[in-house]
């Protein structure tokens, strides 16, 4: 397995890779569409919508369901789904190996982030409740900067924020979003195979590497 060498800070992503997410989600988007008298869809399908922020995952749940543009339901819409997840968010668990990953780089010194599309309100009740946001130097939510993933600025903005430099980082993520966002500052980006593609592959030559678990990132760092 390759390593990486002087790194000073891991960033990661919330949504399919430090947390499971979609049963909430699936849940308040099902529970959205039953509000605007739309068919429910599968929890696989809208898993391929997360990954992009709340707007994309209600505009392609929408679009998907009803064959209708999102548009003319969106204000109505993001009210529903806003209402349902902020009551269930707080129920996704951890993925496997991430708590103690996450204790064990906190002990090696490194400065570590979540970086994540998700409007802040659902960040921080998930991270909270989980007790996860004790460990973290800085949490970036989707409406925290003027720009998200896959736009670098987040990567860009945590790396000033704590005064190193972007190849001194790693983003760790689960789908184009974060692989994007990483390779375009400059920082070294690692994949896990499970979470949320948004429908798209992440074998891209742009991934330094990809691991099979998340306990993993204990041993790849120097």
């Amino acid at each position: 397995m390759a390593h990486f060498k002087d790194i000073k800070g891991i960033f990661f992503d919330l949504d399919g890779t430090l947390f499971e997410t979609a049963p909430q989600l699936a849940l308040a988007v099902n529970r959205m569409l039953v509000d605007l008298k739309m068919n429910t869809l599968p929890e696989e399908k809208i898993s391929n919508f997360i990954g992009k922020g709340a707007d994309n995952l209600i505009r392609k749940s929408i679009k998907f369901s009803s064959g209708k543009d999102a548009n003319e339901f969106f204000v109505d819409a993001i009210d529903s789904f806003h209402s349902h997840y902020e009551q269930i968010a707080h129920n996704s668990l951890p993925y496997d190996g991430v708590m103690e990953t996450i204790n064990f780089l906190k002990t090696k010194g490194l400065k570590l982030a979540c970086i994540t599309n998700k409007p802040s309100i659902f960040t921080d009740k998930i991270l909270c409740e989980s007790g996860l946001n004790q460990y973290l130097d800085l949490i970036l939510s989707g409406d925290s900067l003027e720009k998200m993933k896959p736009d670098p600025l987040p990567i860009i903005y945590s790396c000033e924020f704590f005064n190193i430099k972007t190849n001194e980082s790693i983003m760790v993520g689960d789908s184009m979003s974060d692989v994007e966002a990483g390779s375009s500052a400059g920082a070294n980006v690692v994949t896990v195979p499970y979470g949320y593609q948004s429908g798209e592959k992440i074998d891209s030559s742009k991934v330094d590497l990809a691991i099979n678990n998340f306990i993993d990132i204990q041993s790849i760092v120097i």
